[in-house]
C-alpha cells in the first residue's frame, strides 16, 4: 500500500510556494505542518502509528487534480508510519479520527529527501515546491484486528469457492474421485504415447474457463501449443499434477479447486479464489 502512496506522490510537479501567509482557512502546527480540517468528529480517538488506515485520497497541484484514489476502484489501505520529518504527511494523519476529512500541505523537498531518501531532488521539485493531500479517513484498525478480519474474509471466500465447486461437480454429473490434493482428473481420450516425467519439456493445447463457462485463455485461439517444463513450478499446481497423469496424444479435463489454481491472487480476468476448468491435450514430450 505504501507503494501506491509513493507512486502517486512521484507524479507531483512543482507549484509556487504559498508565501508567508497561510492559505485561506488553513492552520499550522508547531512542527510546520499546514493543515485544514473540513470535517472533525469530536470525542473519537485519533489513529496511532502502525494502525492500518482505510481512506479516500486526492492529490492536487493548485486547483488541478493530479490523483484520485477512486480511480483505483477502491479505497486506499496503508500502514500509518512514524513521521519522517517535522510537518510530515503522516503527522497530519495521526491527527485524524474515523470520519474526519482534512487537507495537508507539505514541502516537496522534504518529502523526497526525508521520506523517499533520494540523494538529489528531481528537476521538477523546486526549492519552494509544495504538495497538498486531501484525505477522508474511513477507518483505522490495529494490525492484529486487520489481520484477523482479513483471515475471516479469506476463509469465507474459500468456503464459498468450495461450495461452488461441489455444486459444479454435482451438476455436471462427474463421478471420478478427486486426488488427495483435490484435483478432478476426467480423461476424455487416452493417449498412446509416453507419460511425461518431472523435468521434461512438453507441449500442450488447452482452453481455460471459469465454472460458469467464461473463457479466460486458450492456446487453440492463438494457434500455437504452449510449452513448459513439467514439475518445475512454471505453471499452476493443478497443471503440474494433472498433466503428469496424461500420455502423449491424450485429452483430459482438469478441474482445479482454488488452491491448485491462483488462490487468493487476481490473475488477469480470473477473480481471487476461483476454481478453474481446463481442457488439455498433451501434444508431445519435447525432451
Amino acid at each position: 500500500m505504501r507503494a501506491i502512496l509513493v507512486y502517486a506522490m512521484l507524479l507531483i510537479i512543482s507549484v509556487p510556494a504559498c508565501g508567508q501567509s497561510l492559505p485561506d482557512g488553513f492552520e499550522k502546527t508547531q512542527s510546520g505542518l499546514v493543515y485544514k480540517f473540513h470535517r472533525k468528529t469530536p470525542g473519537l480517538p485519533p489513529a496511532r502509528v502502525n494502525d492500518i488506515v482505510t481512506a479516500n485520497m486526492r492529490y492536487y497541484i493548485d486547483d488541478s487534480l493530479l490523483f484520485d484514489s477512486r480511480y483505483l476502484g477502491r479505497e486506499l489501505l496503508f500502514p500509518l508510519m512514524e513521521p519522517a520529518f517535522k510537518g510530515d504527511f503522516y503527522e497530519g494523519v495521526l491527527m485524524m479520527s474515523a470520519g474526519d476529512s482534512a487537507s495537508f500541505i507539505c514541502r516537496a523537498d522534504s518529502i523526497f529527501k526525508r521520506m523517499f531518501m533520494v540523494r538529489e531532488l528531481p528537476a521538477f521539485v523546486k526549492p519552494k515546491s509544495v504538495v497538498r493531500f486531501d484525505i477522508g479517513m474511513v477507518r483505522f484498525q490495529s494490525q492484529e484486528a486487520y489481520e484477523r478480519e482479513r483471515q475471516e474474509a479469506m476463509q469465507a471466500m474459500i468456503a464459498q469457492s468450495n461450495e461452488a465447486l461441489e455444486e459444479y461437480i454435482a451438476n455436471k454429473g462427474i463421478t471420478v474421485k478427486p486426488t488427495a490434493s483435490g484435483l478432478y482428473y476426467v480423461e476424455q481420450k487416452k493417449g498412446t504415447g509416453q507419460t511425461p516425467r518431472q523435468g521434461q519439456a512438453i507441449k500442450v493445447h488447452y482452453k481455460g474457463t471459469l465454472l460458469d463457462g467464461t473463457k479466460f485463455d486458450s492456446s487453440y485461439d492463438r494457434g500455437q501449443p504452449f510449452e513448459f517444463t513439467l514439475g518445475m513450478g512454471q505453471v499452476i499446481k493443478g497443471w503440474d499434477e494433472g498433466i503428469a497423469l496424461m500420455q502423449e496424444g491424450g485429452k483430459a479435463i482438469l478441474i482445479l479447486p482454488q488452491h491448485l489454481a491462483y488462490g487468493e491472487r487476481q490473475a488477469g480476468s480470473i477473480p481471487p479464489f476461483s476454481p478453474l476448468v481446463f481442457e488439455v491435450e498433451l501434444i508431445e514430450i519435447v525432451k
